[in-house]
């Protein structure tokens, strides 16, 4: 177990004993919340209040282990629902009520967790983190398997410029030693060898039977048949590359295949006034790789929308001052945030607030307690499809990166944050040298290939908090956050001796273009547009004073 994983156990044991040590008082919250209610039916608020405490210890006590206790939480909130709806008990009913609550108020004060919370941290843990989680700052490792030392070589000369670690190895023979001393990211092997039509995938099943193997596996080969194909997913093959291997297309595999098993850092907004519970959701979200903030006064909503900017929204369904439903539509009433998926996380099962739920504007409604794995599988897939969605919106369709609209957009909130958070904010517009000349003289689809690579290459040598964007062309912009002008530079020329050095391929053979950049900051220029006629001032001069450069603007 390494120091995340014990970090994590550590965060959750910690989060259970809290719920115990703090059980005795939210109990005698209930105790007090019962004697008003029974001292005054007719109190909607003391009714209201003895429903929300009931609601939230039915969700919390599961989640800590208390199932029974939670079970008896749920049918006495149930119990009490319709008078919500303005149904009236008589008084022989309300004093039936209030002895059922004193009964389940005296267990509850003996109430032991049914799970360990051991065992409940472990369950988290490995959901959420299935294996040792890596650095995302380090090289990601890649072995390439292959007889053809040439093309070996030449894959990893590429490879290398992306920021990858590559490890060559011509006998297949080789492969199970290495992945037994260290774990690969991805394993690119061919499917046969000289001696074996299928030796590659069959040494790929052999290490699939040793404990946590976790390496993506890409397959090439020289037959396109439909056989080797199968064989390859039958191998629990990732991709399939007929030689020869289009360089291009398989760093666009490998990038996404790395990004998928290094976690795709999801922003994560629950609204939850249960504090246990929304921490321990926290928690779990954030050991699969996911940005979380926990709000506990809904009130606050929109200014920590406004700033986190949430890709899902995860929910309570009764919470006080408002109710979740309410803050569904007022978050849908809002155009800035009507395609966030909201997602109501809570005890309620009855069928109609469910669909309450969703008529203003839910996506999914999931129930307390839920096991980590569902959770976390649950949130995954909604986010991603947000992410996917809003990529079809904002994104370049050649290049991936936000286009223009889009990068203008991020550009005016990120300036809006440094603004208001005294922090400094760096932006570079890039321009590739020459470009013309590349589509001229070796067509569009060559140039296009360029642009992916300069795509490509900004993402894998720039902090995640960085954003880029294609601006137009042969432009891209790119925006750095807590960042000033001269330290971007010095981030910014590495990625322009790298791309400089890739090789571009086409059927005339291979080339190399450069490219050169502009770069402003809020010191030099105090808000958006000037930051852009900053840059954009800059990268003229770059241009002018000899290309495959990087020029800071002027001081303001």
């Amino acid at each position: 177990m390494d120091d995340k994983q014990e970090s994590l156990q550590d965060a959750l044991r910690a989060l259970n004993q809290i719920f115990a040590e703090k059980l005795p008082s939210k109990l005698q919250e209930i105790d007090h919340a019962l004697s008003q209610f029974t001292q005054h039916p007719e109190d909607k608020d003391a009714l209201a209040l003895l429903h929300r405490l009931l609601h939230t210890m039915s969700g919390s006590a599961g989640t800590f282990g208390f199932d029974e206790l939670g079970q008896q939480s749920r049918k006495l909130e149930v119990r009490i629902k319709p008078l919500l709806s303005g149904t009236v008990w008589s008084d022989v009913q309300l004093s039936d009520f209030s002895n059922e609550v004193r009964e389940y108020l005296s267990h509850a004060m003996s109430a032991k967790p049914v799970v360990d919370v051991d065992e409940d941290a472990e369950v988290a843990q490995e959901v959420a983190l299935p294996h040792k989680a890596a650095d995302v700052s380090a090289p990601r490792l890649i072995y390439v398997v292959d007889e053809d030392s040439q093309m070996c070589e030449a894959i990893a000369v590429q490879l290398r410029h992306f920021g990858y670690e590559l490890v060559i190895l011509n006998a297949v023979r080789d492969l199970a030693p290495r992945v037994a001393v260290r774990m690969p990211d991805v394993i690119l092997i061919n499917l046969g060898f000289s001696d074996e039509q299928f030796a590659g995938a069959l040494e790929i099943e052999k290490i699939r039977l040793t404990a946590n193997f976790t390496s993506k596996v890409l397959f090439t080969s020289n037959s396109s048949r439909f056989e080797s194909r199968l064989r390859a997913v039958r191998s629990g093959g990732d991709g399939y590359f007929t030689k020869p291997v289009d360089i291009s297309l398989l760093i666009e595999n490998i990038d996404f295949l790395v990004r998928s098993t290094s976690g795709n850092g999801y922003r994560i907004l629950i609204v939850d006034d249960d504090l246990a519970s929304s921490e321990y959701q926290a928690k779990v979200l954030s050991a699969a790789h996911m940005s979380v903030e926990v709000l506990n006064n809904p009130a606050q909503l929109f200014n920590v929308m406004a700033q986190f900017r949430p890709e899902l929204i995860l929910m309570d369904v009764y919470m006080p001052l408002c109710g979740g439903v309410e803050l569904a539509k007022m978050v849908r009433q809002d155009n800035s945030f009507l395609d966030i998926p909201i997602v109501f996380l809570s005890t309620e099962n009855d069928f109609a607030k469910q669909l309450d739920a969703v008529k203003a504007g839910a996506d999914d409604f999931l129930t307390k307690p839920i096991h980590p794995e569902f959770l976390v599988s649950s949130i995954s897939t909604r986010a991603e499809r947000y992410r996917s969605l809003r990529t079809l919106i904002m994104r370049d369709g050649l290049t991936g990166l936000y286009n223009h609209t889009a990068i203008k957009e991020e550009l005016i909130a990120e300036v809006s944050m440094a603004v208001r958070n005294k922090t400094p904010l760096a932006v570079a517009m890039l321009d590739l040298d020459n470009f013309k000349l590349v589509n001229d003289n070796y067509g569009h689809p060559v140039g296009d290939q360029v642009l992916r690579t300069l795509s490509r290459l900004l993402r894998q040598r720039l902090r995640r908090s960085d954003v880029v964007g294609r601006y137009g062309g042969e432009e891209f912009i790119v925006i750095f956050p807590a960042t000033s002008a001269t330290s971007a530079m010095t981030v910014l020329d590495e990625v322009r001796i790298a791309f400089a050095k890739l090789q571009q391929f086409s059927d005339q053979g291979e080339f190399a273009v450069t490219f050169s950049a502009g770069i402003s900051d809020l010191s030099r220029a105090a808000d958006v547009n000037a930051l852009i006629e900053n840059a954009d001032a800059a990268l003229y001069m770059a241009k002018k004073s000899g290309k495959n450069r990087i020029v800071l603007g002027q001081l303001a």
